[in-house]
């Protein structure tokens, strides 16, 4: 699981490498607010039914299966494409002037972004790890060949960067559910017969996730709106270092949840793994930094340079956001999902807040604190919420 999410991340690495090289500040950011569209419409279209639907597959004493969760995912398909329309023309209305040839890349790529994202969780609910780093690896190489090959021939554009991402993960998509063995003889009537269950158990998996989104993106959208893409397009580059270092918790998360949930760890034995990987996380942060301070304007080019302002203020928010993707993943993995919401909610509300007060004023800075002090109410919120939601856990 670990060397899939490496596999994501070294993908991600050479993605922003190539366009931030080649597009400059003002490209980079539209590209993240392609991205950001992609996460936000995800998470609200998705009903929360892929965590749903994993913790049903990872139950033993379940009847759910693969095939009920990819056919609801595929129902919701419609919807995240009209979500994703909504979300561009709004916008492109908002001082985001937006071509219609990038529009129809940046729906592509919701879409895409979400029959991935569904696919994985429920592979992830199979324990099929091996099937999805194999599929990352291969989806992630076919983007890193299309991406030089445009640079190459001088085609490498927003609009061409965003289609090559939404192609790679529509292949990689429809793999992983060729590798599910889903559909193989269910007719539609016991497809849809677990739909509800799925939908109403994923409400508040959903409503933490949207808050999640609120919580990790919006500031971008408020930075790209309020300042413009140049700004955004520096302040995802400084994101860079630390966020491509959240695959170590988001992978250790995923297996402590796994564990815990099939009944090897019990609760004070996953607690103290929680406690340890985030003092060595913090240790790993540190180190990631010092190097980013030197090498950013090395790797990324002068025109971001900048970003370095702003470096060390969102490499300390990442460490405090391990804390509650930590306390997440105990919530998964002791059958809490429904206490996943309550702190992100809050700690959605604090950010909310915090961004729109702080970007229009201090700008690519402001963004920064806002986030710090937004993590900093979610990783308090979690912890709270958590071990009183783990008290309630039978022994």
């Amino acid at each position: 699981m670990l060397l899939s999410r490496i596999a994501s991340v070294g993908a991600g690495t050479v993605f922003v490498l190539l366009t931030a090289r080649h597009l400059g500040p003002a490209g980079r950011g539209n590209i993240a607010l392609a991205f950001t569209l992609a996460w936000a419409t995800t998470s609200i279209s998705d009903l929360g039914t892929s965590t749903s639907g994993r913790i049903k597959l990872l139950r033993s004493d379940s009847d759910v299966s693969q095939a009920d969760v990819l056919s609801l995912t595929f129902a919701l398909v419609p919807l995240q494409a009209a979500l994703a329309v909504v979300a561009v023309v709004v916008v492109s209305a908002m001082s985001v002037n937006l071509s219609l040839q990038f529009s129809v890349a940046v729906v592509a790529l919701c879409v895409a972004t979400m029959m991935y994202n569904s696919a994985g969780f429920v592979l992830y609910g199979l324990r099929r790890y091996r099937d999805v780093l194999l599929t990352d690896v291969a989806s992630a190489a076919l983007q890193i060949v299309v991406l030089t090959c445009l640079l190459v021939g001088g085609q490498l554009t927003t609009t061409s960067a965003v289609t090559a991402m939404a192609a790679g993960s529509t292949v990689g998509a429809a793999v992983l559910v060729g590798r599910s063995g889903a559909f193989p003889s269910r007719t539609p009537d016991r497809l849809t017969r677990h739909w509800r269950e799925l939908i109403i158990e994923g409400l508040l998996p959903m409503a933490g996730s949207i808050a999640m989104f609120v919580g990790l993106r919006l500031d971008r959208l408020v930075l790209a709106i309020a300042v413009g893409s140049h700004s955004l397009g520096l302040f995802t580059i400084a994101l860079a270092v630390p966020e491509a270092l959240r695959v170590l918790p988001k992978a250790v998360g995923q297996v402590i949840a796994d564990r815990g949930r099939s009944g090897i760890d019990p609760v004070g034995t996953a607690r103290r793994h929680c406690r340890l990987f985030i003092v060595g996380h913090c240790a790993v942060l540190t180190v990631a930094a010092a190097l980013g301070w030197v090498l950013l304007p090395v790797v990324f080019g002068e025109g971001f340079s900048s970003a370095r302002d702003v470096l060390v203020i969102v490499t300390v928010a990442e460490a405090v956001l391990s804390i509650h993707l930590m306390d997440q993943a105990l919530l998964v993995a002791f059958g809490r999902p429904q206490g996943i919401g309550v702190p992100q909610v809050v700690g959605a509300l604090v950010t909310v807040g915090l961004t729109l007060t702080m970007i229009p004023r201090w700008g690519m800075n402001g963004a920064a604190w806002a986030c710090l002090f937004g993590y900093s109410a979610l990783a308090l919120s979690s912890t709270v919420w958590t071990s009183h939601e783990l008290k309630r856990v039978k022994p």
